[in-house]
């Protein structure tokens, strides 16, 4: 009796690990599309700025884009590439490299930042671009249109 209950405890705990693992990994879905989004708005001021000669407004939108960059490795754990999500599989067998690409825009926005923050606009605007091919390198790659 003892071991059919055993199995059984055993049966509900995993079925429970298993669908903590599955609303975990949609949490975390969810939060990296929100990152995303505010990433591509960041973008679009970004942008803006750079089209109106706005420097100023550009250091506190680059550094929303930084702290976002460092976090994104951390939003793609193993099991987060089921469900609702354009992230390839290729992303976790080449974790190092998606990484790499990850401290790329972290150190493309902070490059921006030192361009904006020394008024030139020709060089805002060249560091802008360069941030903007960081983000093309890292979704033909990793992401699915």
């Amino acid at each position: 009796m003892r071991t059919v209950f055993s199995r059984i405890v055993l049966a509900a705990s995993a079925a429970l690990m298993l669908t903590g693992g599955v609303a975990l990994a949609q949490d975390v879905i969810q939060t990296r599309k929100a990152g995303f989004e505010d990433y591509k708005k960041a973008m679009g001021e970004i942008k803006d700025a750079v089209g109106k000669g706005d420097l100023a407004a550009i250091g506190p939108v680059t550094d929303r884009i930084d702290a976002f960059a460092a976090r994104i490795p951390s939003l793609f754990p193993p099991g987060s590439d089921k469900g609702k999500t354009a992230a390839k599989e290729v992303i976790w067998a080449n974790f190092p490299d998606f990484t790499a690409k990850a401290q790329g825009l972290q150190a493309s926005a902070q490059a921006l930042k030192v361009a904006t923050a020394s008024g030139d606009k020709a060089a805002t605007a060249k560091a802008f671009g360069a941030m903007a091919d960081s983000c093309k390198a890292c979704h033909q790659r990793y992401r699915s249109e």
